[in-house]
């Protein structure tokens, strides 16, 4: 028989066990994983004959929407054991998480899929891009530096940087400094870019053979993108916000999951007469329903219907909706 359930701390080895066999990720960062996100009580897991057998981990965290801060859960290390696939696991252990976040009042949850056409299937869309960009190298740039600034100077820069895009985290001062630890537990170094010794712009990188990886890579300005990727060798690639000036291939990023479709809508429209929707979510049954603008169960016949994951594209920004919902760009540094 199987079950779904919370995680406990007795379960912590054992989440770890199915993190490495399912990803490849290195033993260093699977570490600093488990010793600073692993959070039992908001993960979930199927159990079959006492071993957890499908897993979903969320993380609480803020994130804004709109220039609005919401409480979230990102959830990372989806993963079912080899031979369990195909049995609906994956998506009770979400609905499980899902449904936890309701009871936390937690409107959104977000991740980064691996394969976007597993998640289509539950009904969500991408709600954020990014850009990949390919260092073509430049032998005239500063070399490599290994200083890396304050969790207080980089905090600064990411939140000049991102105040722009909608469906990005919001961090502190400690969070910026996990960020860190994440960042350089693999062996990485952080480049910095200063206009007038002003500190505007950082570049953590780690070296994957004979060129770099960047995962995370943020400035105020465009100048300050370009000076800090030509400071990477050729073949490089830096994970940059969709709006950068620099050529590369843009990718769907992420998804946010709208937990709460009435609160949203009122926090995020809150206008009765500018909509009239029906919402259908086949995996949170508690999101259909008509609604106004203003996120009230209204008895009229709608003028649209959205699938939650379709509104969701709306509410962030990253599609536009008549006149009600303008397009922003959209963005989110965390992955994991």
């Amino acid at each position: 028989m199987t079950t779904i359930c919370a995680l406990t701390g007795a379960d912590k080895q054992e989440a770890k066990d199915i993190w490495e066999l399912r990803f490849d990720d290195s033993l260093s960062f699977t570490d600093w994983f488990f010793n600073e996100r692993f959070s039992p009580e908001t993960s979930f897991c199927a159990v079959d004959g006492g071993k957890i057998v499908s897993i979903a981990h969320g993380s609480p965290m803020r994130l804004r929407i709109r220039n609005k801060t919401f409480d979230a859960m990102m959830v990372s290390g989806v993963a079912t054991l080899s031979g369990y696939e195909g049995r609906g696991l994956m998506k009770a252990v979400m609905f499980r998480l899902l449904k936890n976040c309701r009871r936390l009042n937690v409107p959104l949850a977000f991740h980064t899929p691996s394969h976007f056409s597993i998640y289509r299937a539950i009904g969500e869309f991408p709600c954020a891009d990014a850009l990949l960009h390919n260092c073509a190298g430049n032998p005239d740039a500063i070399p490599v530096s290994d200083e890396v600034p304050s969790a207080a100077e980089l905090l600064s820069v990411y939140e000049r940087a991102t105040a722009r895009y909608s469906g990005c985290v919001m961090r502190t001062e400690a969070f910026m400094q996990k960020r860190i630890d994440d960042l350089l537990c693999d062996g990485g170094f952080c480049l910095t870019h200063a206009t007038d010794g002003a500190l505007d712009g950082y570049l953590f990188a780690a070296k994957t053979g004979i060129v770099y990886a960047s995962e995370e890579a943020l400035a105020v300005s465009q100048s300050a993108y370009g000076a800090l990727v030509s400071r990477l060798p050729a073949g490089s690639t830096v994970k940059l916000p969709p709006d950068v000036e620099l050529p590369g291939k843009l990718y769907p990023q992420g998804v946010v999951v709208p937990v709460d479709v009435p609160f949203l809508l009122k926090s995020l429209c809150g206008e009765p007469q500018s909509l009239c929707v029906r919402v259908i979510d086949n995996m949170l049954p508690w999101n259909a329903g008509v609604f106004d603008g203003a996120g009230n169960a209204v008895d009229l016949e709608p003028k649209e219907t959205l699938s939650a994951g379709r509104l969701m594209q709306f509410l962030c920004g990253y599609l536009p909706y008549k006149d009600v919902f303008t397009q922003l760009p959209c963005f989110c540094a965390d992955e994991y």
